[in-house]
């Protein structure tokens, strides 16, 4: 569990109170084990009498079995956790189906805290349990989506999402989960996966609802999709399968600088220098400033000997990125093949100061070192 929402709960640790029954309390022969341990009570069932003027009651059985499910789902390795649960399922032997019927009613009640924790109780209890995975997933991104800063929003969708994939891991022809898991992906930008992952969904049982909404939304990532299997193709050293893919999205996407950039590298990787430099030059059009692209024409008019150029780019990436390893070694290495040898040793150096465990720069500056003695 990601430490901030295992945090979160225990933090709600003041849902509850524990109270020690007394020797001579009177309780069913079978729980007389609960004299020996802390039982914990909800708070609010215990203050709800007083808040209506009424003597409190003696404390049920009920009230212990509903304070044991806050007690797992708020902490699940809880000193008691393997009393609490023997005492559950002895205590109800439809237990499960109880701890849902809270949860589910609890959500409605949009008590999302609260519904988590009873359904974090229900995996505690069986990890396996398939109603209890699933809410636990829902109440999650539920929380994260009303979260009012980034970094609880962000640890509940990471749990979510782990929550998802558990799910189809361990049920995996429960066509929900699929659902759900597409949309996690796609707002991670993973539009292959989620559209693995839809489907997958489309094989399963789910309603008609969610069935044309998953079409809708596979429609609608497609040319994502076409993209990142392009952009992989090329980062694989496939540069013709990438264009192959790429190549056909600009005549609907003239500014997406992202593909022109692939398509820009794809070119460098086939050593087709002059078109790759076209489609670099169109982002910086676009995009001025972006690094990478400068780089790049730096790249490529070092290759085609045309180091003015190739020194003018690197410089111009430096001034709006600021130092950077990378870009100090390829503007050394230009500055070597042109012969300005104690401005390329600087710039090694720096390149060094920055990452002292590039192989390549060493090996570079090692070669400079022998040139210029």
């Amino acid at each position: 569990m990601i430490k901030l929402v295992e945090d979160y709960l225990k933090n709600q640790s003041d849902l509850i109170i524990f109270i020690e029954l007394k020797e001579d309390a009177n309780i069913d022969q079978r729980f007389e084990c609960l004299k020996k341990i802390p039982v914990p009570i909800l708070v609010s069932e215990l203050i709800e009498p007083i808040k209506n003027r009424k003597e409190p009651n003696e404390i049920s059985l009920a009230s212990m079995a509903r304070g044991m499910i806050y007690a797992l789902g708020i902490d699940s390795d809880f000193k008691y956790r393997e009393e609490y649960i023997n005492f559950l399922e002895d205590f109800n032997k439809q237990i499960e189906d109880y701890i849902c019927y809270l949860g589910m009613t609890l959500a409605e009640e949009k008590k999302l805290t609260e519904a988590l924790i009873t359904f974090k109780a229900l995996i505690t209890i069986n990890e396996n349990n398939i109603n209890g995975i699933y809410n636990y997933a829902k109440c999650c991104q539920d929380i994260a989506r009303d979260a009012t800063d980034s970094e609880t929003a962000e640890a509940f969708e990471s749990q979510s999402l782990e929550a998802f994939e558990i799910l189809i891991e361990k049920h995996p022809s429960f066509g929900p989960g699929y659902y759900y898991l597409g949309f996690h992906y796609a707002n991670m930008k993973l539009f292959k996966k989620a559209q693995l992952i839809w489907e997958k969904a489309l094989e399963q049982e789910i309603d008609d609802i969610k069935k044309k909404e998953i079409e809708h939304q596979l429609n609608r990532i497609i040319d994502q999709v076409q993209y990142e299997e392009g952009y992989i193709f090329i980062l694989n050293n496939k540069p013709q399968k990438g264009l192959d893919k790429l190549i056909p999205l600009t005549e609907k996407y003239t500014d997406w600088w992202n593909l022109l950039f692939f398509i820009g590298l794809a070119y460098r990787q086939l050593q087709d220098y002059e078109k790759a430099i076209s489609y670099f030059q169109k982002i910086i059009l676009i995009k001025p400033t972006q690094t990478d692209t400068l780089n790049e024409l730096g790249l490529c008019y070092t290759s085609l000997e045309r180091f003015e150029n190739a020194e003018k780019h690197f410089i111009k990436a430096l001034k709006f990125k600021g130092e950077d390893s990378e870009l100090l070694s390829n503007l050394a290495l230009v500055y070597m093949e042109t012969g300005k040898y104690n401005e390329a040793k600087r710039m090694f150096e720096k390149s060094l100061d920055m990452n002292p465990d590039d192989e390549i720069t060493q090996k570079c500056i090692a070669k400079l070192n022998s040139m210029i003695v």
